[in-house]
Protein backbone atom coordinates (compact mmCIF):
# COMPACT_ATOMS: atom_id res chain seq x y z
CA UNK A 1 0.00 0.00 0.00
CA UNK A 2 1.25 3.25 -0.79
CA UNK A 3 1.46 6.10 2.17
CA UNK A 4 1.69 8.86 -0.26
CA UNK A 5 -0.92 11.22 0.77
CA UNK A 6 -0.52 13.82 -1.76
CA UNK A 7 -3.44 12.57 -4.13
CA UNK A 8 -5.59 12.13 -0.85
CA UNK A 9 -5.47 15.90 0.31
CA UNK A 10 -6.26 17.34 -3.16
CA UNK A 11 -9.81 15.12 -2.87
CA UNK A 12 -10.82 16.16 0.69
CA UNK A 13 -13.88 18.69 1.08
CA UNK A 14 -14.89 19.69 4.64
CA UNK A 15 -17.01 21.77 6.78
CA UNK A 16 -13.56 22.55 8.09
CA UNK A 17 -12.36 23.98 4.66
CA UNK A 18 -12.70 27.07 3.41
CA UNK A 19 -13.62 27.36 -0.73
CA UNK A 20 -12.72 30.61 -1.75
CA UNK A 21 -15.29 32.71 -4.09
CA UNK A 22 -13.48 34.33 -6.90
CA UNK A 23 -13.08 37.47 -5.93
CA UNK A 24 -11.18 36.41 -2.85
CA UNK A 25 -8.89 34.11 -4.75
CA UNK A 26 -7.84 37.14 -7.23
CA UNK A 27 -7.46 39.17 -4.15
CA UNK A 28 -5.33 36.61 -2.80
CA UNK A 29 -3.55 35.89 -6.02
CA UNK A 30 -2.64 39.82 -5.97
CA UNK A 31 -1.20 39.54 -2.59
CA UNK A 32 0.99 36.85 -3.38
CA UNK A 33 2.20 38.56 -6.78
CA UNK A 34 3.03 41.12 -4.06
CA UNK A 35 5.45 38.80 -1.88
CA UNK A 36 6.42 37.86 -5.20
CA UNK A 37 7.73 41.45 -6.41
CA UNK A 38 9.25 41.54 -2.86
CA UNK A 39 11.36 38.88 -3.28
CA UNK A 40 12.52 39.17 -7.12
CA UNK A 41 13.63 42.89 -5.80
CA UNK A 42 16.08 40.52 -3.11
CA UNK A 43 17.52 38.29 -5.77
CA UNK A 44 17.68 40.94 -8.70
CA UNK A 45 19.45 43.02 -6.40
CA UNK A 46 22.39 40.70 -4.75
CA UNK A 47 21.99 38.34 -8.51
CA UNK A 48 20.45 35.16 -6.50
CA UNK A 49 19.79 32.50 -9.04
CA UNK A 50 15.37 31.86 -9.15
CA UNK A 51 12.40 30.41 -11.30
CA UNK A 52 9.19 30.11 -11.16
CA UNK A 53 8.62 26.14 -10.21
CA UNK A 54 5.73 24.16 -10.46
CA UNK A 55 2.14 25.15 -11.53
CA UNK A 56 3.50 28.87 -11.47
CA UNK A 57 6.22 27.98 -13.87
CA UNK A 58 2.92 25.90 -15.90
CA UNK A 59 0.65 29.59 -15.42
CA UNK A 60 4.07 31.50 -16.94
CA UNK A 61 4.42 28.77 -20.05
CA UNK A 62 0.24 28.31 -20.80
CA UNK A 63 -1.72 31.24 -19.10
CA UNK A 64 1.24 34.00 -18.95
CA UNK A 65 0.07 34.63 -15.09
CA UNK A 66 -1.48 32.08 -12.53
CA UNK A 67 -3.26 29.20 -13.71
CA UNK A 68 -6.81 30.72 -13.12
CA UNK A 69 -7.46 28.93 -10.28
CA UNK A 70 -4.39 28.32 -8.99
CA UNK A 71 -4.15 29.76 -5.22
CA UNK A 72 -0.28 29.99 -4.60
CA UNK A 73 3.24 30.29 -5.73
CA UNK A 74 6.09 28.33 -6.21
CA UNK A 75 10.05 29.29 -6.67
CA UNK A 76 13.06 27.32 -7.30
CA UNK A 77 16.35 28.53 -5.72
CA UNK A 78 19.89 26.87 -6.02
CA UNK A 79 21.25 25.88 -2.98
CA UNK A 80 23.83 28.15 -3.72
CA UNK A 81 21.65 31.35 -3.85
CA UNK A 82 19.70 29.98 -1.24
CA UNK A 83 21.44 30.59 1.83
CA UNK A 84 22.70 34.26 0.96
CA UNK A 85 18.91 35.29 -0.13
CA UNK A 86 17.49 33.91 3.61
CA UNK A 87 19.96 36.58 5.36
CA UNK A 88 19.58 39.27 2.75
CA UNK A 89 15.62 38.59 2.75
CA UNK A 90 15.45 38.78 6.21
CA UNK A 91 17.92 41.97 6.39
CA UNK A 92 15.44 44.20 4.00
CA UNK A 93 12.17 42.55 4.78
CA UNK A 94 12.20 40.93 8.33
CA UNK A 95 9.43 43.20 9.69
CA UNK A 96 7.22 42.77 6.64
CA UNK A 97 7.32 39.12 6.45
CA UNK A 98 7.37 35.84 8.93
CA UNK A 99 10.27 33.86 7.33
CA UNK A 100 9.96 30.13 8.18
CA UNK A 101 13.17 27.88 7.20
CA UNK A 102 14.07 23.85 8.20
CA UNK A 103 16.84 25.01 10.41
CA UNK A 104 15.33 28.16 11.84
CA UNK A 105 12.34 28.04 12.63
CA UNK A 106 10.53 25.62 15.32
CA UNK A 107 7.37 23.39 15.06
CA UNK A 108 7.84 23.91 11.70
CA UNK A 109 7.53 20.77 10.35
CA UNK A 110 8.29 21.49 6.44
CA UNK A 111 11.83 20.68 4.95
CA UNK A 112 11.16 23.69 2.00
CA UNK A 113 10.82 26.88 2.87
CA UNK A 114 7.91 29.44 3.02
CA UNK A 115 7.99 33.10 3.02
CA UNK A 116 4.71 35.09 4.79
CA UNK A 117 3.05 37.96 4.56
CA UNK A 118 2.81 39.42 7.66
CA UNK A 119 -0.78 41.28 9.24
CA UNK A 120 -2.52 37.98 6.90
CA UNK A 121 -4.01 35.00 7.64
CA UNK A 122 -3.94 32.18 4.94
CA UNK A 123 -4.23 28.64 7.04
CA UNK A 124 -3.82 25.60 5.53
CA UNK A 125 -3.33 21.73 6.34
CA UNK A 126 0.36 22.70 7.51
CA UNK A 127 -0.28 24.91 10.08
CA UNK A 128 -2.54 23.10 12.69
CA UNK A 129 0.18 24.12 15.45
CA UNK A 130 1.93 27.33 13.64
CA UNK A 131 0.39 31.04 14.46
CA UNK A 132 2.06 32.56 11.30
CA UNK A 133 0.14 31.31 8.96
CA UNK A 134 0.32 34.46 6.55
CA UNK A 135 -0.18 34.71 2.98
CA UNK A 136 2.89 32.64 1.66
CA UNK A 137 5.17 31.77 -1.13
CA UNK A 138 6.99 28.54 -1.13
CA UNK A 139 11.01 27.99 -2.17
CA UNK A 140 12.28 24.88 -3.36
CA UNK A 141 15.84 24.33 -2.85
CA UNK A 142 17.52 23.05 -6.06
CA UNK A 143 20.31 20.72 -4.59
CA UNK A 144 23.66 19.54 -6.11
CA UNK A 145 23.61 15.28 -6.53
CA UNK A 146 26.10 12.83 -7.50
CA UNK A 147 27.19 12.03 -11.04
CA UNK A 148 28.45 8.70 -9.42
CA UNK A 149 25.08 6.69 -9.61
CA UNK A 150 25.96 4.51 -6.54
CA UNK A 151 26.46 8.24 -4.28
CA UNK A 152 23.10 9.42 -6.03
CA UNK A 153 21.70 6.64 -4.97
CA UNK A 154 22.67 7.05 -1.50
CA UNK A 155 21.48 10.47 -1.75
CA UNK A 156 18.14 9.67 -3.01
CA UNK A 157 17.24 7.02 -0.29
CA UNK A 158 18.23 9.71 2.42
CA UNK A 159 16.14 12.39 0.92
CA UNK A 160 12.99 9.96 0.35
CA UNK A 161 13.60 8.58 3.69
CA UNK A 162 14.09 11.83 6.01
CA UNK A 163 11.27 13.33 4.02
CA UNK A 164 8.57 9.95 4.75
CA UNK A 165 9.83 9.73 8.53
CA UNK A 166 9.40 13.82 8.94
CA UNK A 167 5.83 13.61 7.28
CA UNK A 168 4.89 10.25 9.46
CA UNK A 169 5.96 12.33 12.32
CA UNK A 170 4.26 15.83 11.52
CA UNK A 171 0.86 13.38 10.31
CA UNK A 172 1.79 12.23 14.74
CA UNK A 173 1.58 15.81 15.77
CA UNK A 174 -1.31 16.82 13.88
CA UNK A 175 -3.84 13.64 14.34
CA UNK A 176 -6.45 15.09 15.33
CA UNK A 177 -7.48 17.67 13.11
CA UNK A 178 -6.09 15.45 10.40
CA UNK A 179 -7.86 12.58 11.42
CA UNK A 180 -10.67 14.55 11.47
CA UNK A 181 -10.34 15.49 8.16
CA UNK A 182 -9.86 12.20 6.54
CA UNK A 183 -12.85 10.71 8.69
CA UNK A 184 -14.81 13.45 6.48
CA UNK A 185 -14.04 11.67 3.47
CA UNK A 186 -15.52 8.76 4.51
CA UNK A 187 -12.87 6.58 2.41
CA UNK A 188 -11.57 3.81 4.47
CA UNK A 189 -8.17 3.66 2.49
CA UNK A 190 -7.49 7.73 2.93
CA UNK A 191 -8.26 6.76 6.68
CA UNK A 192 -6.24 3.61 6.64
CA UNK A 193 -3.19 5.80 5.21
CA UNK A 194 -3.95 7.99 7.94
CA UNK A 195 -3.91 5.60 10.55
CA UNK A 196 -0.77 4.17 9.46
CA UNK A 197 1.57 7.29 8.93
CA UNK A 198 0.19 8.22 12.47
CA UNK A 199 1.14 5.00 14.12
CA UNK A 200 4.44 5.22 12.24
CA UNK A 201 5.20 8.60 13.53
CA UNK A 202 4.09 7.25 17.05
CA UNK A 203 6.66 4.50 16.91
CA UNK A 204 9.44 7.58 15.92
CA UNK A 205 8.22 9.97 18.38
CA UNK A 206 11.40 9.82 20.58
CA UNK A 207 12.96 11.81 18.24
CA UNK A 208 11.77 15.35 17.63
CA UNK A 209 10.24 16.57 14.77
CA UNK A 210 12.49 19.54 14.54
CA UNK A 211 15.83 17.31 14.38
CA UNK A 212 14.52 15.52 11.90
CA UNK A 213 13.97 18.29 9.99
CA UNK A 214 17.12 19.91 10.43
CA UNK A 215 18.88 16.28 9.90
CA UNK A 216 16.65 15.76 6.88
CA UNK A 217 17.65 19.32 5.08
CA UNK A 218 21.31 18.87 5.69
CA UNK A 219 21.10 15.95 4.31
CA UNK A 220 19.26 17.15 1.03
CA UNK A 221 22.38 19.18 0.86
CA UNK A 222 25.23 17.23 1.57
CA UNK A 223 26.52 17.56 -2.06
CA UNK A 224 28.99 20.72 -2.46
CA UNK A 225 29.88 20.12 -6.07
CA UNK A 226 28.60 23.13 -8.04
CA UNK A 227 29.84 21.42 -11.13
CA UNK A 228 28.21 18.09 -11.03
CA UNK A 229 25.74 17.25 -14.12
CA UNK A 230 22.76 16.54 -12.30
CA UNK A 231 20.79 18.30 -9.41
CA UNK A 232 17.87 17.63 -8.04
CA UNK A 233 14.74 18.87 -5.66
CA UNK A 234 14.12 16.43 -3.34
CA UNK A 235 11.01 18.44 -1.41
CA UNK A 236 9.73 18.68 -4.69
CA UNK A 237 5.91 17.59 -5.92
CA UNK A 238 8.09 14.64 -8.14
CA UNK A 239 10.61 13.71 -5.29
CA UNK A 240 14.18 13.21 -5.64
CA UNK A 241 14.16 10.81 -8.73
CA UNK A 242 11.01 12.66 -10.23
CA UNK A 243 12.82 15.83 -10.27
CA UNK A 244 16.46 14.55 -10.84
CA UNK A 245 17.55 17.28 -13.70
CA UNK A 246 20.99 18.18 -15.56
CA UNK A 247 21.67 21.24 -14.16
CA UNK A 248 22.26 23.06 -17.90
CA UNK A 249 18.20 22.30 -17.99
CA UNK A 250 16.90 23.56 -14.72
CA UNK A 251 19.74 26.03 -13.31
CA UNK A 252 19.97 28.19 -16.70
CA UNK A 253 16.79 30.28 -16.59
CA UNK A 254 15.05 32.01 -19.53
CA UNK A 255 12.16 34.95 -18.65
CA UNK A 256 8.31 34.57 -19.30
CA UNK A 257 5.95 36.77 -18.74
CA UNK A 258 3.97 36.53 -15.66
CA UNK A 259 1.48 38.66 -14.26
CA UNK A 260 2.51 41.71 -16.13
CA UNK A 261 6.48 41.03 -15.29
CA UNK A 262 8.58 39.28 -16.84
CA UNK A 263 9.91 36.10 -14.02
CA UNK A 264 12.71 33.40 -14.72
CA UNK A 265 11.85 30.00 -15.74
CA UNK A 266 13.53 27.03 -16.18
CA UNK A 267 15.41 27.27 -19.35
CA UNK A 268 14.31 24.00 -20.64
CA UNK A 269 10.38 25.05 -19.78
CA UNK A 270 9.18 22.04 -21.82
CA UNK A 271 11.29 19.16 -20.69
CA UNK A 272 10.92 20.17 -16.98
CA UNK A 273 6.84 20.90 -17.25
CA UNK A 274 6.63 17.67 -19.36
CA UNK A 275 8.40 15.91 -16.27
CA UNK A 276 5.49 17.52 -13.88
CA UNK A 277 2.38 17.14 -15.62
CA UNK A 278 2.98 15.06 -18.45
CA UNK A 279 2.64 15.17 -22.35
CA UNK A 280 -0.38 16.99 -22.31
CA UNK A 281 0.44 19.86 -19.78
CA UNK A 282 -1.15 22.58 -22.27
CA UNK A 283 -4.38 20.86 -21.75
CA UNK A 284 -6.25 21.97 -18.51
CA UNK A 285 -7.07 19.27 -16.25
CA UNK A 286 -11.13 18.32 -16.09
CA UNK A 287 -12.73 20.74 -12.92
CA UNK A 288 -12.40 18.13 -10.47
CA UNK A 289 -8.37 17.48 -10.94
CA UNK A 290 -7.65 20.65 -10.29
CA UNK A 291 -4.97 21.28 -7.51
CA UNK A 292 -6.39 23.49 -4.68
CA UNK A 293 -5.02 23.86 -1.27
CA UNK A 294 -6.98 23.70 2.09
CA UNK A 295 -7.92 26.34 3.49
CA UNK A 296 -8.97 26.84 7.37
CA UNK A 297 -10.48 29.63 9.34
CA UNK A 298 -9.49 32.51 10.09
CA UNK A 299 -8.86 33.53 6.24
CA UNK A 300 -8.13 37.59 5.58
CA UNK A 301 -5.59 39.51 3.54
CA UNK A 302 -6.10 42.89 5.47
CA UNK A 303 -4.63 44.32 8.76
CA UNK A 304 -7.77 45.81 8.37
CA UNK A 305 -10.49 43.11 8.03
CA UNK A 306 -12.03 41.41 10.91
CA UNK A 307 -9.34 39.00 12.35
CA UNK A 308 -12.25 36.61 13.68
CA UNK A 309 -14.64 37.11 10.24
CA UNK A 310 -15.08 34.19 8.71
CA UNK A 311 -16.46 33.37 4.45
Amino acid sequence: MSLSTVDAFKHIRSDECIELSDDELHKLQSVLVGILDDICAVCDDNCFDYELGGGSALGAYRDHGFIPWDDDIDINMPRRDYDGFIAKFRERFGEKYWIHTPQGTGNYGLMLTRILLKGTSVKTREDFCNPECGAFIDIFVIENTYDNPFMRKVHEIGCMGYGFLVSCRKFRRDREPLMKLARSTADRAIIRKFRTKIIIGTLISWRSLDGLVRNGDRWNGRCRDENSEYVTIPTGRKLFKGELYRRDDICRTTKLPYCGAQRRCPAAITEYLTRLYGKDFMEPPAKQDREKHLFFRPFYLDNSMNKESTL
